[in-house]
């Protein structure tokens, strides 16, 4: 505004337009305020870095550190897994055990059975076994003997094998 147009406002546009001018040196003030701190902040980690290098190596502290951690995890999970396998390899010569001791218990326990048939199976053969009887009377008819003759014949053999 020219000067002709402020002297032609009255008093109350003329305050306004002060008030309005003020707020804005405010706001101009705070947002300055803002950038200054701003500013401070940078400075002050610029000091604190040193240099871009020195910003870099701290940082590579942080990967170093998240490495370190990553590698211990590793390590404790392969220890873990490690002490369940030697785990699972124990309980699985246990049961390997186990079943040996079964088999070898079954395999005694056959042996006692098949040695207690021998030996009543041997004890059955030395008994007395009875007297062959009379032999079957022939019968009569065309081929009458060659029958009779078969039937001693198997009545001898039934005979002598126990004896």
């Amino acid at each position: 505004m020219t000067d002709k147009e402020l002297r032609k406002l009255r008093r109350d546009d003329l305050l306004q337009i002060l008030i309005n001018q003020q707020r804005q040196i405010d706001e101009l003030n705070a947002q300055l305020q803002a950038e200054r701190e701003a500013l401070a902040n940078r400075n002050i980690a610029i000091q604190e870095s040193g240099t871009l290098a020195e910003a870099l190596l701290k940082m590579n502290g942080v990967y170093e550190a998240a490495q370190s951690a990553a590698d211990e995890y590793l390590r404790q999970m392969r220890d873990r897994a490690d002490a369940l396998v030697a785990d699972a390899e124990k309980r699985s010569a246990e049961a390997a055990r186990a079943a040996d001791g079964v088999l070898s218990q079954a395999k005694a326990e056959a042996e006692r059975i098949v040695a207690r048939a021998r030996t009543e199976a041997e004890a059955l053969s030395r008994q007395p076994q009875p007297p062959a009887g009379p032999l079957p009377q022939e019968s009569g008819g065309v081929n009458a003997g060659d029958e009779g003759e078969e039937k001693r014949k198997r009545w001898r053999l039934w005979g002598s094998k126990g004896s």
